[in-house]
């Protein structure tokens, strides 16, 4: 079977007949690129041999009216070539742990796995199987001088930030691995424990919690024991990914892994991550993408949970059960890690299309669906990576690179709205702390543009969708990282311009329709006052005012059910506007 990828890919695909140029990675061909013509793809094939345990090329010819497709291998060639020397990555950050609890972390795990990166990928391994089998863990410091190369890089980095001796720092970390390793040893030699594929998830936890005595820390570790016990038996990372979902259940969660089901939804979460932080896996579960821009777009489907399988792609299976599992809410470090491969290409500036002359509207297309006036998809990290990715269109760097990509980005936004949305997030990233001032100065212009809020939202907004645009906004300034001598004064302004505009669009007025029964009107307003439509402090005074100005008339409840005829319609219509009066924060 073929598995076709490579998110960043240029070549495109012919109406008939195309020409895929495959290279051979571990043990599965893996899609290079696609060419228009057989003299192209071998031509290329020639130029990456050099690069790979070996090429092929596939042509492939589409029969017309949808009657199916065609696959012929014309050409194969494999490199012969001793095995590549297997080192550490370079690495700029590390954390400081001072107890080997702190190695089993997420940031911990991922300094790892982008350390030992190549070692991982040869042999097939996640950085918690690394931590939780002794086997693996004794066979890696064993390994040449791997270790003792990977210990001294992470030493070095964390001594200049503790300014500990690097001979100290380096002496408590090897102390680390070494209560690791006869932790593990210990986990397996004094227990019977279960064995997931053969007992299930539920009954493999049921007895995981007992053998750790209900300690929730135990728990955790025994549990990604027994777990990468059978992991080390699957040599391919998309193959571990497939399997530990496979042990939630059809979606992808395990609901039926008995009371403590969200504890082991957590370690099934760290196991996934481990996995997916390895690019090629990220581009894998993508399948066959005939650019970056579409590549990513997808990225986004996945993480956001409105992936759905396309046969052209060519994805696995597992890449929809990802999907769900990634939205579910319950899987935030497999978010986070899809989050960081997105950031990662985005701040790139590897081409997005084939097409040169449409790499910048590539990227306003990205740009306009990452950003949206209730936030940046992604947040700060998101926002920062759109600013640097504007670098592959302009020649300057350094702080005036770094404006100039700001107002690039701006730009290409479509509303006032979303420029502040994406000046806010921006604000809280290490690129915009270091242009504060230039952040500062483009939400000041943002925000005093004349035509008030219909500088920022479109007229035709709907009324709902624009007030809960301009909540957002306000709730996202008031909680960013600016100074509060600076954005104290920006959110004061964008309160005076929403309570203007329901003053001067009569919005009151409308709502609260004389002609129609005291308990429409009064609905009506709580509804508008909840706490996503309304936000700032005057405008939500506004709308509380009139609200109140109801409530205090003579015999209001009986008022209210006017019109109502059973007892039981009148206390449930009741019942619900003072649930909606406490939701709007006004009880």
């Amino acid at each position: 079977m073929r598995q076709a990828v490579n998110v960043g890919g240029t070549g495109r695909i012919a109406p008939t007949i195309s020409f895929e140029v495959q290279v051979f990675r571990t043990d599965h061909w893996v899609l290079e690129r696609i060419c228009r013509s057989e003299q192209e793809a071998r031509e290329f094939a020639v130029h990456i041999l050099p690069r790979h345990d070996g090429v092929r090329i596939v042509r492939e010819f589409n029969r017309p009216g949808g009657q199916g497709t065609v696959e012929t291998v014309i050409f194969t060639e494999m490199r012969l070539h001793s095995r590549r020397p297997i080192a550490i990555s370079p690495i700029e950050e590390a954390p400081v742990c001072t107890a080997s609890q702190q190695y089993l972390g997420p940031d911990s795990r991922q300094t790892i796995s982008r350390l030992l990166r190549q070692y991982l990928e040869e042999k097939g391994l996640t950085a918690s199987e690394l931590l939780h089998n002794a086997g693996e863990m004794k066979r890696v410091m064993n390994f040449e001088a791997l270790l003792p190369n990977a210990v001294s890089r992470v030493a070095s980095i964390q001594a200049r930030t503790t300014g500990e001796d690097v001979r100290n720092r380096r002496d408590d970390i090897y102390a680390r691995i070494e209560e690791l390793r006869t932790r593990a040893e210990r986990a397996v030699a004094r227990r019977n424990l279960p064995y997931p594929k053969e007992a299930g998830l539920p009954a493999t936890m049921a007895e995981v919690e007992r053998h750790a005595n209900g300690d929730p820390e135990e728990t955790d570790y025994l549990a990604k024991v027994v777990l990468c016990r059978d992991l080390v038996n699957i040599r391919n990372l998309l193959g571990k990914v497939e399997w530990i979902l496979s042990l939630g259940g059809e979606d992808g969660i395990a609901g039926t892994a008995g009371n403590h089901a969200a504890q082991y939804i957590r370690v099934l979460d760290s196991l996934v991550a481990d996995a997916i932080i390895n690019p090629a896996v990220v581009q894998d579960l993508l399948g066959r993408q005939p650019d970056l821009s579409t590549a990513l777009n997808r990225l986004v489907d996945i993480v956001e949970g409105s992936y759905e399988p396309s046969e052209r792609e060519k994805a696995p299976a597992v890449t929809a059960v990802l999907s769900r599992w990634a939205a579910s809410g319950q899987a935030p470090e497999t978010r986070s890690i899809l989050l960081e491969s997105l950031v990662r290409s985005l701040r790139s500036t590897h081409p997005l299309t084939g097409d040169p002359h449409r790499q910048r509207d590539a990227f306003q297309t990205l740009a306009a669906r990452l950003v949206k006036p209730t936030g940046v998809f992604g947040g700060a990290r998101v926002a920062e990576a759109l600013t640097l990715g504007f670098f592959r269109f302009i020649e300057q760097g350094g702080g005036e690179g770094r404006r100039l990509s700001m107002d690039g980005v701006l730009s290409l936004l479509p509303t006032g709205a979303d420029r502040l949305a994406y000046l806010i997030a921006l604000a809280d990233s290490p690129a915009g702390q270091a242009e504060q001032a230039a952040v500062l100065d483009r939400l000041q212009g943002t925000l005093g543009h004349p035509g008030g809020i219909q500088g920022l939202m479109p007229t035709a907004t709907p009324l709902k969708p624009k007030m809960q645009a301009l909540a957002a906004v306000y709730s996202g300034l008031i909680g960013s990282r600016l100074r509060e001598a600076d954005k104290d004064p920006l959110a004061d302004r964008l309160d005076r311009m929403v309570a203007d505009y329901i003053v001067q669009a009569r919005i009151i007025e409308k709502l609260d329709d004389p002609s129609a029964p005291l308990r429409v009107r009064a609905t009506r307003l709580v509804q508008f006052a909840a706490a996503d439509v309304l936000a700032s402090p005057r405008a939500r005074r506004i709308v509380r005012d009139q609200i109140i100005g109801h409530l205090r008339q003579p015999n209001f409840d009986g008022k209210f059910i006017e019109g109502l005829n059973s007892a039981e319609e009148k206390a449930q219509a009741l019942r619900t506007f003072y649930d909606l009066l406490n939701r709007a924060r006004f009880t």
